[in-house]
């Protein structure tokens, strides 16, 4: 899923000019590494070359996260290693591709429950993804830190951003016990683009991001899958091989896949349009 995004094919093309530092996600961080370099010069189409790669990034990741691991989990492992990667002016990939804010470097994400989208599509029938969200947090409530000078009282958050990571993280939630009609309910209530002003605070009007790839899993052993949105069809994505099979050209297909095949999504992966 990663691979698809295409700011960060190129921005680890120029970090890779930079050394690996020395420390516990060394060998995460060499396999991955390994893997963007091959799939941007394309020798990753080289038989044998992508199994390769692929079995030493898994090991790499086993010693760090459990077999158990979400895909969740995982994804928080690859942006702690690269959290340390550093380009010669010393900004890491984590924070220019991925962060909101300058000062305090935070990954900017929505965590949202699968059962939360269904219930506000229910109650509010035609209305957007991104507002989805907006009104699963209203109600999302902290209490102010005396610590940092705050007033000590729990009060409702106000999500305000100073600026916009190029790549923005959307993770679902999942009970694991849901039907067929409800993954698709809750699939269908997705959207391929999405304007995340109406998310946060300090932006511009039509702040656009684009999903270019997905996480999810199925009933089967809960194996994860990827889809990827590739020269304008939906594909999905084997852990087996480089070939995908083809889901269909517009997110109605997405939609009944998933559906039919019990696939939830868990990470979905927006690009700055």
């Amino acid at each position: 899923a990663l691979v698809n995004v295409n700011v960060l094919k190129e921005q680890v093309v120029k970090y890779n000019k930079q050394p690996v530092p020395d420390n516990l996600g060394e060998q995460v961080l060499c396999a991955l590494q390994s893997l963007f370099t091959s799939v941007v010069s394309e020798e990753i189409k080289t038989e044998g070359v992508y199994t390769l790669i692929l079995r030493d990034l898994l090991v790499s990741l086993e010693e760090v996260d459990s077999m158990s691991s979400g895909a969740a989990e995982v994804l928080v492992t690859i942006l702690e290693s690269w959290h340390c990667w550093k380009n010669s002016e010393r900004d890491s990939l984590v924070d220019r591709l991925f962060t909101s804010q300058i000062i305090q470097s935070r990954v900017l994400t929505a965590l949202v429950a699968s059962d939360s989208i269904r219930n506000v599509k229910c109650a509010f029938g035609d209305i957007k993804f991104v507002d989805i969200l907006k009104v699963t947090r209203m109600e999302y409530k902290m209490l102010c830190d005396i610590k940092t000078g705050g007033c000590g009282t729990t009060n409702f958050v106000h999500h305000v951003i100073s600026r916009c990571p190029p790549i923005f993280i959307i993770v679902l939630e999942w009970e694991k016990s849901e039907t067929e009609k409800e993954i698709s309910e809750t699939t269908k209530a997705l959207e391929w683009e999405i304007d995340i002003s109406r998310l946060y605070e300090g932006l511009e009007p039509n702040t656009n991001y684009r999903l270019v790839s997905m996480v999810g899993y199925g009933d089967e052993n809960e194996e994860h899958i990827c889809m990827a949105y590739e020269k304008n069809q939906w594909v999905n994505l084997r852990r087996e091989s480089l070939a995908g099979e083809v889901v269909g050209n517009n997110w109605k297909n997405v939609v009944t896949f998933c559906g039919e095949r019990k696939v939830r999504p868990v990470i979905l992966l927006y690009e700055a349009v």
